[in-house]
């Protein structure tokens, strides 16, 4: 009968791997978790890289199922407020498609980085009606980032922000200690 082959034991010493009897290891402690991180960092960017060229792709305004959303938004009304409201899911259709009508007749002019952030069909609640918002909510933090480059004296309270026309931030200038 064969014996197993005794397991060589290491100690770890100034970030490498050492064998008792002296050998050193192929890689560091610290390059394996450096390795480790990087391609985690890299597997994510791919992912994310990946999903947004999903979201883009044909460049259209990805289709929902309205009649779905729509009954399942007037169940939880209808279960939340305990009375039955006949015409929820009309006024639900109706909303829904004005609001894809405006995304359509925008779509061009919205920035890339916009449809990314805001119009996400794979979410748990996916509506035209809130992708339309989360675009005019960017839209409007632009337009007020032009209009007042600085950060306007609301408080004492710091730090103050500044940003650029685009919507980057410039600087931060944080509190001073007294």
């Amino acid at each position: 009968m064969l014996c197993p082959e005794p397991r060589r034991k290491t100690m770890r010493r100034r970030g490498f791997i050492k064998d008792v009897d002296g050998q050193r290891g192929d890689l560091s402690g610290r390059w394996a978790t450096m390795h480790i991180r990087s391609r985690i960092i890299i597997s994510g960017a791919i992912v994310l890289m990946a999903a947004s060229a999903a979201l883009s792709k044909d460049g259209v305004l990805p289709q929902l199922d309205l009649q779905k959303q729509c009954k399942a938004t007037q169940k939880a009304t209808d279960d939340l407020t305990g009375t039955k409201n006949p015409d929820a899911f009309d006024l639900c259709i109706r909303s829904e498609n004005s609001a894809r009508g405006k995304l359509i007749e925008r779509w061009a002019a919205i920035p890339p980085l916009d449809k990314t952030s805001c119009i996400r069909p794979a979410d748990w609640s996916a509506s035209y009606s809130e992708w339309l918002g989360c675009v005019d909510a960017r839209e409007y933090v632009r337009t007020m980032r032009k209009e007042h480059p600085t950060s306007l004296p609301a408080s004492k309270l710091c730090p103050t922000v500044n940003w650029q026309s685009d919507g980057s931030i410039t600087n931060v200038v944080a509190c001073q200690l007294r």
